[in-house]
């Protein structure tokens, strides 16, 4: 037997890295700002197209409805986005303030 038939092959060019594919990607993943709108659109085309399989009455025990559903996904997005912001405001204004007890008390034991 020959040791040349048992010996790794170079990998086939991809055209993920080569083709319209990757240059696509690599366009697209040149501003980060841009490719993170992208993903984000995506993302509430896919919430909606799947929100869309429910019926009226499912979606009226959820509080939307098919009329304005493109509406209320955006919404509930602006929402979660404000709540997450108010969020990590909350927990520095905590850590802040614990902070400044654990110096306090530093303070009160070295007297």
């Amino acid at each position: 037997m020959s040791m040349i038939a048992n010996a790794p092959k170079a990998p086939a060019p991809s055209r993920r890295k080569n083709g319209a594919i990757g240059l696509f990607g690599r366009l697209i993943h040149r501003e980060p700002k841009a490719y993170e709108a992208r993903l984000q659109e995506r993302d509430m085309i896919m919430i909606t197209a799947t929100l869309l399989r429910l019926k009226e009455r499912q979606l009226n025990r959820i509080g939307l409805s098919r009329a304005t559903l493109a509406l209320d996904v955006e919404d509930l997005a602006l929402r979660a986005e404000r709540d997450a912001q108010l969020t990590s405001e909350v927990l520095r204004i905590v850590e802040d303030d614990a902070s400044e007890s654990r110096e306090g008390h530093h303070a009160i034991a070295a007297e």
